[in-house]
């Protein structure tokens, strides 16, 4: 599938204003190193803006200044971000997903213990990596009992359990594969059988109600359709998650 993205044909920008897109990193997905923008998320709105005739600009901020630019309007687009009641009151999210649902919650720990997790109840005397302000699953994330070591970096809780500082690392499966391989840490770690599916609704792209006018909607709309029946989409996923992590598709399914 990685052919058809190179037999595309180009399609000129519009002389109309640019999609701006508000970036912000989440790794392998949304990547950004001196400037450059990268990972299968930024691809995906790649995309999306040529086939729509327009320019991209990207923003890069954190991610609640990005979601002010989408309320204020001073940014048109954003993926990677999980749709709610009070977001949908500034945001319309497209109609077809770049992804019908997350990646399961797995735990991570040294080779050879996996069998240390099988069940919930196994976390109880664990020492257990996550990251600063992230949500899980809401047992876990309401569990006060639970010995919870958060880090602003993943990488360092990966560094840390191949160390044996830590017990455990809990963390999205895709993003988990993907520092895995990043980190060259493949045999030293590996999947607990204990894991909790993502239930959450589809992910969808989604756009600022302030700036993206109903005509322009309508032509995002037909370019993700086209993109979700075409290929692209899974042509995206494999060139730069699959190819780029060296990841085999039976370690984790992107659906």
């Amino acid at each position: 599938m990685a052919a058809l993205l190179a037999a595309l044909p180009a399609v000129p920008a519009h002389a109309e204003a640019p999609l701006v897109l508000a970036f912000d990193e989440l790794l392998p997905w949304k990547t950004e190193d001196n400037g450059v923008y990268g990972g299968a998320y930024t691809e995906i709105v790649r995309e999306l803006a040529r086939r729509s005739g327009l320019a991209l600009d990207i923003r890069n901020c954190p991610l609640k200044r990005c979601l002010l630019m989408l309320e204020q309007g001073s940014a048109d687009i954003i993926i990677g971000l999980r749709e709610t009641p009070e977001r949908k009151a500034y945001l319309r999210f497209l109609h077809t997903p770049y992804r019908e649902h997350g990646a399961d919650r797995v735990f991570y720990v040294p080779a050879g213990r996996q069998t240390v997790i099988r069940g919930y109840a196994d976390l109880a005397q664990l020492r257990i990596g996550v990251k600063l302000g992230a949500e899980y699953f809401e047992r876990f994330d309401q569990d006060k009992s639970l010995k919870k070591e958060a880090v602003k970096d993943m990488e360092a809780n990966f560094r840390k359990l191949a160390l044996g500082r830590i017990d455990a690392v809990l963390i999205p499966e895709d993003q988990g594969e993907a520092l895995i391989a990043d980190l060259h840490l493949e045999g030293r770690l590996e999947k607990a059988p204990y894991r909790v599916p993502d239930h959450d609704a589809q992910r969808s792209i989604a756009v600022s109600r302030k700036s993206v006018t109903p005509q322009r909607l309508e032509v995002l709309e037909r370019a993700m359709r086209d993109m979700a029946r075409d290929g692209t989409l899974a042509a995206l996923y494999k060139r730069y998650y699959y190819d780029a992590y060296h990841i085999p598709a039976t370690n984790v399914q992107i659906k």
